[in-house]
C-alpha cells in the first residue's frame, strides 16, 4: 500500500489526545478515544492489505502475522523488560505480584482479560500500573486473528455488506450488554467491544479505495467537520459515557472520514514534517509515556502529577521514543524473520525469567509483611471458613465478628483484647461489602462487582454462624453507600432474637495518602503531613441506628489518641495502606482503648 503522510499525521494526533488524558483527565476527558482512532488505522490499513494480497493470492497467515509481531514485538519487549526491571525496585514488595501478572499477562497479548476483571482490592490502582496501556495492544494482536478469517473467508462481492453487518451487529451487542449489566470496565477492555472500530476502518478500506472525492469547498468543510467531531469528542466524552458500545461510533466513523477524503485543508495539515515525524514515533510513544507516569504515581501516592514531573516525563518519554524508533524498531525493520525470530525466543525468556526473579529484587528493600498488608485472620477473610481468636479456653465465646476489610483488620484488636479479659470471638468477614443478604447489585460500582459477587457467596455460612451467636459486632468502611447496605443492615437488625445483640463499630479514620509508599519503612522516616479521614455520615447513621433498637449498640473506634500521630504510633507504621491499620496498629489501638471497650462491653455482655 501507498505510504500516506496524512496518516501518520493522524497517528501523532491520536497519540497526543492519550497523552494528554493520561497526564491529567480533567484536562480532556475524552482523550482516550485516541485509541480508538489507532484502532481505525489499523483496521484501515490491515484490510487493505490483506485484500490487496488476497486478490493477488499471495495471502499467508503466517507471513501476516509474523510481519505483525516483527513491528510490534522489538520495541514493544524491550520496554517490558525495562520497566519490570525498574518496576522491581519502585513497587513495594507487598504489591509484586501485580507487577508480575501485569508483566506476564502483557509478554502473552492478553493484559486486556486481566484488566477487565479489575479485582486488585488491596494492590496498586489500575492509574499506577505501568502496563495498562498494554491492554489495546493485546486487543490489537488478538483482532489480528480474526481480521484475516473475515477476508479470506467472505465472497468478494459480499465482503464490505458482511463487514457492515458485523459493525451493525457487535455494536448492537456490546451497547445492550453495557446497558444490562453496566459494567462499562470490563467492556471497555474487550476484544468483543472493539472490534466495530477496527471494522469500521475495514469498511471504508473496501467502500472508498479510491478515496471521497467532490470539489475542494467541499473536501475542505467534510475534512473540518470530520476533524471538529474527533476534538468534541475528546473534550464531551468522558469515562463515565456509554461507552465504547454505539457512543464509539461517533469519533471512529470520524477518523475515518479523515482517511478517505481527497485533498484538504486537514490532511495537509497532517502531513506537514513535524506531524509525520511524531506519527512516525506515535507507538515508540505510547509505549513509553505511560510506565514514566505511572512509576511516579505509584510512588508518590497521587494521580496529580507536578509541572516538573511533566516537563520530566514529556522530555524523558521523547528521548526514550526516539532512541526506540531510531534503534529498534527500524533496525528489526531491516533484519531477516530468522534473525527476528531468534530475537523473539532470547527476549521472551529474558522477560520470564526476570519475572519469576522479581519478588528477590524487590527483597532487597523488602518491608516486613507484618507492617504492609493483611496477615491476620486470612484463613476466614472471603473463604468459607470460620476462625476463632481471643481467649479460645474462655467460655464467654457466643461473639461473631463480621464485616468488610475494615472487620477484618480490627481481629488483632479484638484477639488482644479478648486474651485479657476472658472472652472469644468467632470471624467471617470480606473484601468490599459485609456479607450481608439484601444488598443490591445494581447500586453497585461496576468495578466493586467482583467483590460484591463474593461478599454474597458468604452470606449463606454468616447467617447461619449470626443465629448460633448472642453478641454480633459489625464493622466497615461505610454502611450508607449505597443505600441498599443500611437497609440490610437495618433487616439484619430485625431478624435478630430477643436473646441476641448487635454492636455497630464506627471504624477508624483514612489517611489522603498511603504511608508505606511514601515513607518506604515501617520506622518514620518522612515528615510528610497527613490528612485523616473520618466516616462521619457513617457515624451518624449507626448512632441513629443504635437508638431506634434497643438491642443495637454503638461502638466509635475513632475516638482513640493513637489517631493523633497518625499513621505513625511511637515513630512505628501502623497503617498498611491509606485506608487499613496494621496489626501492630491494630493491638495499639486495643491498647489505647482496652479499658473504655471493656466497660462498654461488660454492660452487653
Amino acid at each position: 500500500m501507498q505510504f500516506r503522510k496524512d496518516i501518520q499525521g493522524i497517528r501523532a494526533l491520536a497519540f497526543f489526545l492519550v497523552f494528554i488524558f493520561h497526564l491529567n483527565a480533567s484536562w480532556l476527558p475524552g482523550g482516550f478515544i485516541g485509541v480508538d482512532i489507532f484502532f481505525v488505522i489499523s483496521g484501515f490499513l490491515m484490510t487493505s492489505i490483506i485484500v490487496d494480497q488476497k486478490n493477488r493470492n499471495t495471502f499467508s497467515y503466517y507471513d501476516f502475522y509474523l510481519k505483525r509481531l516483527k513491528r510490534i514485538f522489538p520495541a514493544y519487549v524491550i520496554f517490558i523488560f525495562i520497566t519490570l526491571f525498574f518496576g522491581a525496585f519502585i513497587y513495594l514488595n507487598r504489591d509484586i505480584w501485580t507487577l508480575q501478572k501485569s508483566g506476564g499477562s502483557s509478554i502473552l497479548f492478553v493484559s486486556n482479560l486481566l484488566f477487565a476483571r479489575g479485582d486488585s482490592y488491596f494492590g496498586a490502582q489500575l492509574s499506577e500500573n505501568p502496563f495498562l496501556h498494554t491492554w489495546s495492544l493485546a486487543v490489537e494482536m488478538q483482532f489480528y486473528f480474526i481480521l484475516p478469517l473475515i477476508i479470506i473467508l467472505s465472497p468478494k462481492k459480499y465482503l464490505s455488506k458482511i463487514i457492515l453487518l458485523i459493525i451493525i451487529v457487535s455494536t448492537i451487542y456490546s451497547s445492550t450488554i453495557i446497558f444490562l449489566e453496566n459494567n462499562k470496565s470490563s467492556a471497555y477492555f474487550s476484544l468483543a467491544f472493539r472490534i466495530p472500530e477496527f471494522l469500521i476502518g475495514g469498511f471504508y478500506a473496501l467502500a472508498f479505495k479510491e478515496k471521497l472525492n467532490f470539489n475542494k469547498i467541499y473536501n475542505n468543510l467534510f475534512a473540518i467537520s470530520s476533524f471538529t467531531i474527533l476534538i468534541l469528542s475528546a473534550f464531551l466524552i468522558n469515562e463515565n459515557s456509554f461507552f465504547p458500545g454505539a457512543t464509539a461510533l461517533i469519533p471512529t466513523i470520524a477518523a475515518a472520514n479523515l482517511l478517505v477524503i481527497d485533498d484538504n485543508i486537514i490532511s495537509n495539515f497532517f502531513s506537514k514534517k513535524i506531524a509525520v515525524f511524531f506519527g512516525e514515533l506515535s507507538y515508540s510513544l505510547y509505549l513509553w509515556h505511560w510506565p514514566i507516569i505511572a512509576l511516579i504515581r505509584y510512588f508518590n501516592d497521587d494521580y496529580l502529577l507536578s509541572s516538573y514531573e511533566i516537563i520530566f516525563i514529556c522530555f524523558s518519554t521523547f528521548i526514550l521514543s526516539w532512541l526506540s524508533y531510531y534503534f529498534i524498531e527500524n533496525y528489526f525493520k531491516k533484519k531477516s524473520n530468522l534473525v527476528f525470530i531468534k530475537f523473539l525466543i532470547v527476549s521472551s525468556t529474558s522477560v520470564a525469567l526476570l519475572i519469576l526473579f522479581l519478588p528477590k529484587i524487590s527483597d532487597l528493600n523488602k518491608i516486613p509483611e507484618a507492617y504492609t498488608s493483611p496477615t491476620f485472620g486470612l484463613k476466614s477473610h472471603n473463604q468459607k471458613n470460620i476462625e476463632v481468636f481471643g481467649d479460645k479456653k474462655s467460655k464467654n465465646n457466643k461473639i461473631l465478628l463480621i464485616g468488610d476489610s475494615h472487620a477484618l483488620t480490627i481481629k488483632p484488636f479484638l484477639d488482644h483484647i479478648g486474651k485479657n479479659n476472658d472472652f472469644s470471638f468467632s470471624t467471617i468477614t470480606s473484601d468490599g461489602f459485609p456479607a450481608l443478604e439484601g444488598i443490591k447489585k445494581e447500586e453497585i460500582d461496576p468495578n466493586g462487582l467482583n467483590f460484591y459477587i463474593d461478599s454474597q457467596n458468604l452470606v449463606k455460612l454468616t447467617k447461619e454462624n449470626i443465629s448460633k451467636n448472642k453478641i454480633i459486632i459489625i464493622n466497615g468502611v461505610t454502611f450508607v453507600e449505597p443505600l441498599s447496605i443500611y437497609q440490610s443492615l437495618e433487616k439484619l437488625v430485625q431478624s435478630l432474637r430477643p436473646d441476641q445483640k448487635l454492636i455497630v463499630v464506627n471504624t477508624f479514620p483514612s489517611l489522603d495518602h498511603d504511608p508505606v509508599k511514601i515513607n518506604r519503612d515501617f520506622i518514620k522516616k518522612s515528615d510528610k503531613k497527613y490528612k485523616l479521614i473520618s466516616y462521619e455520615n457513617n457515624k451518624s447513621a449507626l448512632i441513629k441506628l443504635a437508638s431506634k433498637y434497643p438491642n443495637v449498640y454503638f461502638y466509635d473506634l475513632s475516638k482513640s489518641k493513637i489517631f493523633q500521630s497518625a499513621p505513625f504510633h511511637k515513630d512505628t507504621l501502623m497503617y498498611y495502606n491509606a485506608s487499613h491499620l496494621n496489626s501492630y496498629g491494630a493491638v495499639s489501638l486495643a491498647k489505647d482503648l482496652e479499658k473504655d471497650f471493656m466497660h462498654f462491653f461488660e454492660q452487653i455482655k
